[in-house]
């Protein structure tokens, strides 16, 4: 009994989480949105100069911009910080639910992909684009373990009864989704990527305070 105790409050613990930490990025990242474009100033960064020069900003576009451009620009700060916090509130989900699949190995190792994920989360955020190295190399981890992760935890999902069948679909249709950017990288289905994760935990860790007492918490 004491351990079903421990693993139900781990499980609310991750789907808590899972609310908090996407509510965090969402607001990060649109909100450094709008300070983009509502700034009259953005940094335009050329290779033989060491500095950035500042040039008239003409907006942000979904549709042509890629996320971590709003990494480098007026909205640095909001976007970087909130990538970082939202990568290190995104650290305890996947392990909260593993509960849920009954020591299901591909639901261990979509968890240790969800973990991976997260931390590269972070580093993208300490490794903005053109200012770091290793920011592509973070943001390829990202991209390709949060993929799988969902994949994985997806097909438990469908398996089992505790999660609703259409967040299992959603997370399939996220899988293309991923793959098509991984191999097209163009902004529109990054942009895609992003709401498709961020709309696929949350409604993860909404399911889970949902149905607490099934799990007896």
């Amino acid at each position: 009994m004491a351990k079903s105790d421990v693993n139900s409050k781990v499980i609310l613990i991750g789907g808590i989480f899972a609310i908090v930490s996407m509510i965090v990025g969402i607001f990060c990242v649109l909100g450094a949105v709008v300070t983009y474009t509502g700034f009259p100033l953005r940094p335009l960064f050329i290779r033989l100069l060491p500095y950035p020069l500042p040039v008239a900003n003409t907006g942000f576009s979904m549709w042509y911009m890629f996320i971590s451009e709003l990494g480098i620009g007026p909205s640095a700060y909001m976007f970087n910080v909130g990538l970082i916090l939202a990568g290190i509130l995104a650290l305890p989900v996947f392990p909260g639910i593993l509960g849920l699949f009954k020591g299901s190995i591909l639901a261990k190792m979509g968890v240790v992909l969800g973990v991976i994920a997260s931390v590269a989360l972070i580093g993208v955020g300490l490794a903005p684009m053109v200012m770091s190295p290793l920011h592509g190399s973070f943001s390829m981890v990202f991209f390709i373990c949060v993929g799988l992760a969902i994949v994985l935890l997806s097909f438990e999902m469908y398996r089992g009864i505790f999660f609703h069948r259409a967040i299992a679909i959603y997370g399939f249709i996220f899988a293309l989704v991923d793959l098509a950017f991984l191999i097209q990288r163009g902004a529109v289905l990054e942009w895609a990527v992003f709401f498709i994760i961020v709309t696929w935990i949350l409604a993860v860790g909404i399911q889970v305070l949902l149905k607490r007492k099934k799990v007896g918490v």
